[in-house]
C-alpha cells in the first residue's frame, strides 16, 4: 500500500501528462486553422485581382448611380382649390385608367347647392339685364308717362272748352254792350229834342256803362282762364318729357346692378368649379387616396396622375462624377431588386442645376450607404421601345450606368 506521499507524486504525474498531451492538442489545432487561414486568404486574394481591374474599367468608362423610374413631368397629385372641408361625393375612375385634359375625375359634396345658387344668379342676371334695356329705351317708367299723357289730353280739352264757354259769354256780353250802347246813342239825341227828360239819359247812360264793364271782365277773365291753363299745360308737357328723358345717372345705376350680377354668376360658377376635380394633363390615373365619403386629403391630393407612355428614371449621380455626364449620353437601366428582367436603355436628356442630399439611398438598409451624399439629379429618357416594359413601375429603385 502507497504512502500518502507517494500516493500525491503518483497523481501529480498523472496530470503532468494529461496537460502535455492538452498542449499537443491545441498546438495542432492552431497549426491546422493558420494553414486554412493562409490558403483562404491566398483564394482571396487570387478572387480579387481580376475583379479589382474590371472595376477600374467600369468607372473609367461608365457613371454608376442609383435612381427611380418615373412618368414624363413626374407624378402630380390632384387635387383642388378651397377643399379643406369638402368630401368626396363621386369618384368617375379607376387606378390605371388614361384620363384627357380636363377631364373630371371627381365630384365634391355641395354641388346641387352650387348649382342652384348658380341658376338664381344667373335669373338675376337676366333681369337686371332688362331693367337697362328699359331704361335706355325710355320706357321704365311707362304706366307714369301713360297717366301724364292722359293728364295733358285733359287739360288740352279744357282749355278747348273754357276757351269756347268764355267766348260765347264774351259774344253775349257784346251784344248786350251793342244794345246798351244804341239806346244811350239814341235818348241822347231825343234829350237833345226835348223828347225825354236828362234822368232817362243818365240812366240810359249808366245802362250802357254797366255794360261795356261786364264786357272788359269777360275779356279778362277769358284771357285769364287761357293763360292759366297754356301755363299748366306746358307744366304737364314738360313733366312728361323729363318722364320720357334717358338720364345717365338711371343708365349708371342700372348698369352698375347688371355688373354686380355677373360677377355673383362668375363667383358661382369658380364654387362649381371647386366642386369638380379635374386632370390638368392627360394621363394615366397610379393612385387614388381619397375615397367616396372621405374627405379630402390637401397634401396627398384625392388621386396620382402620371404620362406614363413616355417614363423616365431619375438618377442622382455624385457631384464627383457629374462634370463626366452629358445630355445625349446612353444610359443602361437594370432593376436594383429584380423588378424587371433583362436591361432597358436609355439617353441624358437633362442635368439638374443644384446639388443636395441623396434621397433615393435614404430607403436602404445597407451601412455602407452614405446617406449624406451630395448628388445631382440627372434626368434619362427611356427609349421608346422599352417604355412600355416599366409603365406599371412608378417609383421603383434601378441602377444606371451613363457611358462616357
Amino acid at each position: 500500500m502507497l504512502q500518502p506521499q507517494h500516493r500525491a507524486c503518483h497523481q501529480l504525474s498523472i496530470l503532468v501528462r494529461k496537460y502535455v498531451k492538452l498542449v499537443a492538442i491545441l498546438a495542432f489545432l492552431g497549426l491546422c486553422t493558420a494553414c486554412n487561414s493562409e490558403e483562404a486568404e491566398k483564394k482571396n486574394r487570387e478572387k480579387e485581382s481580376v475583379p479589382v481591374e474590371e472595376v477600374k474599367l467600369v468607372t473609367n468608362n461608365r457613371v454608376i448611380a442609383l435612381g427611380k423610374i418615373v412618368p414624363q413631368g413626374e407624378v402630380i397629385k390632384i387635387s383642388v382649390v378651397n377643399a379643406r372641408d369638402s368630401r368626396v361625393n363621386q369618384i368617375l375612375v379607376q387606378e390605371g385608367d388614361f384620363v384627357e385634359a380636363n377631364q373630371v375625375i371627381a365630384i365634391l359634396q355641395g354641388r346641387e347647392r352650387v348649382e342652384q345658387q348658380l341658376r338664381s344668379a344667373m335669373a338675376n342676371v337676366a333681369i337686371k339685364r332688362s331693367q337697362l334695356l328699359k331704361i335706355q329705351q325710355g320706357d321704365f317708367k311707362q304706366g307714369e308717362i301713360l297717366a301724364q299723357q292722359a293728364k295733358i289730353s285733359e287739360l288740352e280739352a279744357r282749355l278747348v272748352t273754357e276757351i269756347q264757354e268764355r267766348a260765347a259769354a264774351i259774344t253775349e256780353k257784346q251784344a248786350a254792350l251793342t244794345n246798351a250802347e244804341i239806346k244811350y246813342n239814341r235818348n241822347q239825341s231825343l234829350q237833345e229834342q226835348g223828347a225825354i227828360s236828362k234822368a232817362q239819359l243818365d240812366n240810359a247812360r249808366e245802362e250802357f256803362e254797366r255794360a261795356r264793364a261786364i264786357f272788359a271782365q269777360a275779356q279778362a277773365n277769358l284771357n285769364n282762364t287761357k293763360s292759366v291753363l297754356e301755363a299748366q299745360l306746358v307744366r304737364e308737357k314738360a313733366n312728361l318729357q323729363k318722364l320720357q328723358e334717358v338720364r345717365p345717372v338711371d343708365v349708371d345705376i342700372a348698369s352698375s346692378e347688371l355688373e354686380q350680377a355677373l360677377i355673383q354668376v362668375e363667383q358661382r360658377k369658380a364654387e362649381l368649379e371647386d366642386t369638380q376635380v379635374k386632370v390638368p394633363i392627360a394621363g394615366q390615373i397610379l393612385r387614388i387616396n381619397t375615397r367616396v365619403g372621405e374627405q379630402v386629403n390637401t397634401q396627398a391630393g384625392i388621386a396620382e396622375l402620371g404620362q406614363t407612355k413616355q417614363m423616365y428614371v431619375l438618377a442622382e449621380v455624385y457631384e464627383s462624377d457629374i462634370l463626366k455626364v452629358k445630355t445625349g449620353q446612353k444610359a443602361i437601366i437594370n432593376s436594383e431588386y429584380g423588378g424587371f428582367q433583362g436591361e432597358i436603355t436609355g439617353a441624358v436628356e437633362k442635368i439638374g442645376l443644384q446639388i443636395g442630399k441623396t434621397l433615393i439611398s435614404q430607403g436602404q438598409t445597407n451601412p455602407t450607404t452614405d446617406v449624406n451624399a451630395r448628388v445631382v439629379e440627372v434626368k434619362i429618357r427611356i427609349d421608346p421601345e422599352d417604355s412600355p416594359k416599366v409603365a406599371n413601375l412608378t417609383g421603383m429603385q434601378v441602377r444606371v450606368e451613363i457611358e462616357i
